[in-house]
C-alpha cells in the first residue's frame, strides 16, 4: 500500500480506510512536525497540534478536492501552519504577521534557492495562504500550470526539510 497514488489514498481516506490513514501519516507526519516545532517548540503542545491536523484531515478528507490545493502536502501544510500559529500566539505574543516574518526567517534559506516562478507560487501559497485558484487568476496562468510549479517546489520544500531537520 505504501506505493499507492496520492488519488487513490484519498479515495481510500474517504471511505475510512485505517491502512490509508496510518499511510498518511507515515507520509507526511515527519515534515509536518518539523513545521510545527518551528512555532511550537514544546513537545508536548507540538504534539498536540499534529493529532490536531490529523484528526481534522481524516473529518474533512472529502473537501480536498474542493479546495484548490493540488498536493495533500500543500493541503496539509496549510492546515498545520494554521493550527501551529494558534498554538504559537498565547505563549508568545507575536502577532500574525510577526510569526510570518520569524518562519519567513527559517525558511529563508530554501526559498532563495528556489527558481524564481515557484518562489513566486510558494511565496503567494505559503506564506499569503492563497488557493491555486486565486494565485492562477493573480498571475494570469492556468491553474494547471500553478499545480506543476507548485508541486515541484513543494517536491524541494520536502527536501528540505528532511535534509535540515533530520
Amino acid at each position: 500500500m505504501a506505493h499507492i497514488s496520492e488519488q487513490m489514498l484519498i479515495e481510500r481516506l474517504v471511505i475510512g480506510d485505517p491502512a490509508a490513514k496510518e499511510l498518511l501519516y507515515d507520509r507526511y507526519a515527519g515534515a509536518l512536525y518539523s513545521m510545527v516545532l518551528q512555532l511550537v517548540p514544546i513537545r508536548e503542545r507540538a504534539d498536540d497540534v499534529i493529532v490536531r491536523v490529523f484528526t481534522w484531515a481524516f473529518h474533512h478528507i472529502g473537501t480536498f478536492h474542493s479546495s484548490g490545493y493540488k498536493t495533500l502536502f500543500a493541503w496539509l501544510m496549510r492546515k498545520t501552519r494554521e493550527l501551529a500559529i494558534k498554538e504559537a500566539l498565547p505563549e508568545t505574543a507575536l502577532t500574525g504577521s510577526e510569526l510570518m516574518k520569524q518562519e519567513e526567517g527559517v525558511l529563508q534559506r530554501f526559498y532563495l534557492v528556489l527558481p524564481a516562478d515557484q518562489q513566486q507560487v510558494f511565496r503567494l501559497s505559503y506564506f499569503k495562504g492563497l488557493s491555486i485558484t486565486t494565485i492562477a487568476r493573480l498571475l494570469a496562468l492556468p491553474e494547471e500550470q500553478i499545480n506543476d510549479i507548485l508541486g515541484d517546489a513543494m517536491k524541494s520544500f520536502r527536501q528540505f526539510l528532511k535534509d535540515t531537520w533530520n
